[in-house]
């Protein structure tokens, strides 16, 4: 049976002008047809959904998660790798139906305990628990002197590097994380921060070059975090697909990030602006340090990531370790003087293709996935919109009702 959506407004892509009183037509995984009430032939005997009062738009897509970790359980970043299992699994379980129930219709994982993510991705995808599409990275790699050492697998050197990524590769990964930069002298949390948000390099221009050329002849894309510094650049000269968070740009930056052509996903805004899930609301802001370190990363972004955009850079909008919270990322990237259309591009469109699914995903056309959704409201007005989310359709199949408290 074919399904007919209908709206007050259509976003089919957030570049192109939105349609008032368009349809979306639907069988089984696809879209059939999209277009304007009146213009759109509706198939006899079909399925409506009334979403007359709503914006429909694409299905939004987070490009960096970490399944298994949730700010909202308010604990240090290393707790949520060395909890018991049963209880990450759990935990991991609720923020994907969370993250769902936002909107979220397809998420890249990078990085996360032993299989994890295999087994989430092949859960999902047989539809015994609900949650986003899942793109894998297995394990996320990094030096041995490298940040986030109970998160990441350790690969020094560029043949070692290729030897991890192909073991990633045999385990089924899609994609490759690596650290690029943040380095980590000693084992605790607090030495993870104190080499956090600086522009210290971890891999050589060389292994990076190692880790993109065999990533790219395996068909997969790099994720390089890259707070800053030489070890950035040197990530986008070596051919990385998208570097992560970047909250210490400079000027210079800009130039890389148009002459390669390179991605810049989740600039962790809500963590640097939202004084309900920011930094400010964590138990290290009492020290002066860490403080001024966030400060500085926070004037940093504001003052540059709004000109990359104006440049022709690409921004593309993730979550994190803060689930179901893709709207705020959103509202901060507007706050800082980004229009609401590159705001929506940042979720769908530009996310879609740093993953290598433009072709299925991010915009809603005839032939693509029927990832879409609505929202109460104009987000092109407001872009908080995305957060009243209403209908959830996910390769046609229809979650709100599952996914809304019984």
């Amino acid at each position: 049976m074919k399904t007919v959506i209908k709206s007050k407004q259509l976003i089919t892509d957030a570049r192109k002008p939105p349609i008032s009183n368009g349809v979306v037509i639907v069988e089984g995984e696809r879209i059939l047809e999209v277009g304007k009430m009146g213009s759109v032939t509706i198939p006899p005997d079909s399925e409506s959904i009334d979403c007359t009062a709503d914006t429909v738009m694409p299905g939004m897509i987070d490009t960096h998660t970490h399944i298994t970790a949730n700010n909202k359980f308010r604990v240090s970043l290393e707790e949520h790798y060395t909890i018991d299992l049963s209880t990450a699994i759990i935990r991991g379980t609720m923020s994907l139906r969370e993250d769902l129930a936002s909107g979220v219709t397809t998420m890249r994982a990078l990085g996360d305990r032993g299989d994890v993510e295999i087994r989430f991705r092949d859960t999902i995808a047989r539809g015994e628990i609900p949650g986003p599409r899942l793109v894998i990275s297995v394990k996320a790699l990094r030096p041995s002197h490298g940040t986030a050492s109970w998160l990441a697998e350790t690969a020094n050197g560029p043949v070692e590097i290729q030897n991890k990524i192909r073991a990633n590769f045999s385990m089924g990964a899609q994609c490759v994380k690596v650290f690029a930069t943040n380095v980590q002298n000693g084992e605790t949390f607090l030495d993870y921060i104190r080499g956090d948000l600086t522009g210290v390099a971890a891999y050589s221009k060389a292994e990076l070059e190692a880790a993109a050329q065999e990533a790219h002849t395996l068909g997969m894309k790099v994720a390089a975090h890259a707070i800053g510094g030489p070890g950035m650049r040197w990530a986008m000269e070596a051919g990385i697909d998208s570097v992560e968070h970047a909250n210490l740009l400079e000027a210079k930056d800009l130039e890389y990030f148009e002459k390669y052509g390179t991605f810049l996903s989740d600039p962790n805004l809500q963590l640097f602006f939202d004084d309900e899930t920011g930094f400010e609301t964590f138990e290290t802001w009492k020290f002066d340090w860490w403080r001024a370190k966030v400060l500085k990363a926070r004037e940093l972004t504001a003052k540059y990531i709004p000109e990359l955009v104006k440049r022709g850079g690409k921004i593309c909008l993730a979550t994190d370790s803060t689930h179901a919270n893709l709207w705020r990322e959103a509202k901060h990237l507007t706050a800082i003087g980004v229009s609401t259309r590159d705001a929506l591009l940042a979720v769908t469109k530009n996310s879609a293709e740093l993953l290598g699914m433009a072709d299925e995903i991010g915009t809603l056309e005839a032939g693509k996935l029927a990832d879409v959704i609505s929202v109460h409201g104009d987000p092109l007005a407001d872009i908080t919109a995305l957060r009243n989310v209403g209908l959830v359709m996910k390769a046609g199949k229809r979650y709100e009702h599952l996914l809304s408290p019984s």
